[in-house]
């Protein structure tokens, strides 16, 4: 295990304190109508996605044992936040799959009228393994400039700090992602690779793989990686990315690549430390329906 650890395991430190945002704030979206609200998407959602419920499962049967094991920090299973993170897992894709739709159609129509002919046969035609790297590439720079908006630009930066609001990090805080957060990431992503004519089998491998990266990444787990971690994301990586301390603000904006950081100026990644805390210095509503609200009528400021 030395191999993707520090030197040597310290034991789990105490979670950090809770930041102001975790203390339910006194407002239109933090009510009892809004909890009433989000539990019921949550059902629905539970309805309509059983296979999804199944993953979720399992994941949670793997990552919890694992994240007890080696935990980055002493927290409860069952967070502060967890019932609102998992709300975040389920009813999310089903509205970033409708806003998706709705962005991206018009996208691609215009788009492929001013493409060189030939340019999606050309893609589609190369070797898996050679569009599946392309892929990554691809859009790990588009990611990269895309993430870095939502914390520069403030009307992006509203649905982005949802995001950022977490605490207390582990694998299913990866989930909480406001929509429209969520639809301009994903359309960033993935409409350079719909344009270009990449296959549906390394369309849905990056998708797989983005997916488990962002689980990884996010997990309650003080595995560094060694000399890796200078080449993939790593939990440390991006757990530096969400801390709320002065030398981490909008650094490792990267999700796959850290070496975009280090090109572009944004790397932050002290040794074998970890940040001492989390979260946004804002209130946020401790619900799923106060959260996606919160963010129209609320300016946090740019980080």
């Amino acid at each position: 295990m030395s191999t993707i650890t520090s030197a040597a395991w310290p034991a789990p430190a105490q979670a950090p304190a809770a930041p102001p945002e975790q203390a339910s704030p006194r407002s239109v979206w933090g009510g009892p109508a809004a909890a009433i609200v989000s539990t019921v998407l949550l059902v629905a959602a539970l309805g309509l996605r059983p296979g999804a419920a199944f993953a979720t499962v399992a994941l949670a049967a793997i990552l919890i044992p694992v994240e007890r094991l080696a935990a980055l920090h002493r927290q409860q299973v069952f967070r502060r936040g967890w019932l609102t993170d998992l709300t975040h897992f389920f009813v999310n894709n089903l509205l970033a799959t409708v806003g998706l739709i709705a962005v991206l159609v018009p996208l691609i129509v215009v788009s492929r009228r001013v493409l060189p002919a030939g340019l999606h046969d050309a893609v589609a035609s190369q070797p898996g393994w050679v569009q599946f790297v392309e892929a990554v590439m691809l859009t790990e720079v588009a990611a990269y400039w895309a993430h870095r908006a939502t914390h520069r630009v403030p009307v992006l930066w509203r649905f982005h700090a949802v995001h950022h609001s977490i605490s207390e990090m582990d694998w299913l805080a990866s989930g909480r992602l406001h929509p429209i957060d969520q639809v301009f990431s994903k359309a960033c992503v993935v409409l350079p690779l719909l344009l270009l004519g990449f296959s549906k089998a390394t369309f849905g491998g990056y998708l797989i793989f983005s997916a488990i990266s962002a689980i990884v990444i996010h997990a309650n787990v003080r595995w560094t990686f060694g000399p890796l971690r200078h080449v993939i994301g790593t939990p440390q990586f991006h757990h530096w990315h969400h801390a709320n301390v002065p030398e981490a603000i909008d650094k490792n904006f990267a999700g796959q690549l850290p070496v975009l950081d280090r090109i572009f100026g944004t790397h932050h990644l002290p040794g074998n430390e970890w940040p001492s805390a989390y979260g946004i210095d804002e209130p946020v509503p401790p619900t799923y329906v106060g959260q996606l609200g919160w963010s129209f009528t609320h300016h946090p400021p740019p980080r």
